[in-house]
């Protein structure tokens, strides 16, 4: 009867189980939230697609890899030079945003958007960066990929921009 009884609960377990995964649910689906201890710039990503690199000395940030080349960068900086969203956005110039086709801005952030070559690869770029209320912190979110894998991409990038905040 024991056995029996066990075996039921089993079964039930399964079922339950199985009704609560997702139908259809792809390994990229399960987005997990990175948050710097240091700056509090969180972003939301796709796990299992992105391998998270070893954080770097200063712990400003991350980097995230996938093996198909593409990469998100997340980080922040004291913003000891004093820049403004302006000054931030006029220094991005130079062959890396000669084929910008985007930008955006509000009141505390700036987009910009394009192709560019990156080790011999046309990829495309995506840069977000937010400026914090009191302009002493500037947070980037910096993703690019190849632009051949542009259609599978951008809802990624989309989902990851609007998950990027400063934690204020």
């Amino acid at each position: 009867m024991r056995c029996v009884r066990f075996t039921i609960f089993a079964a039930l377990v399964c079922c339950l189980a199985a009704l609560a995964a997702p139908h259809g649910a792809r390994a990229e689906d399960r987005w997990v939230v990175y948050v710097n201890d240091r700056f509090g710039t969180t972003i939301s990503y796709p796990a299992p697609r992105f391998a998270m690199q070893p954080p770097p000395a200063n712990d400003d940030g991350r980097t995230l890899i996938a093996a198909d080349g593409a990469e998100i960068l997340v980080f922040a900086a004291n913003n000891v030079a004093g820049d403004t969203l302006a000054s931030k956005r006029a220094a991005l110039t130079g062959p890396d945003y000669a084929r910008t086709t985007y930008r955006a801005n509000g009141a505390n952030w700036f987009v910009v958007s394009g192709y560019r070559n990156i080790g011999g690869v046309d990829s495309v770029f995506y840069e977000k960066y937010i400026l914090s209320r009191d302009g002493g912190v500037f947070h980037s979110l910096v993703v690019t990929y190849p632009s051949a894998l542009k259609r599978a991409y951008d809802p990624i990038v989309e989902r990851v921009a609007a998950s990027f905040a400063t934690g204020e």
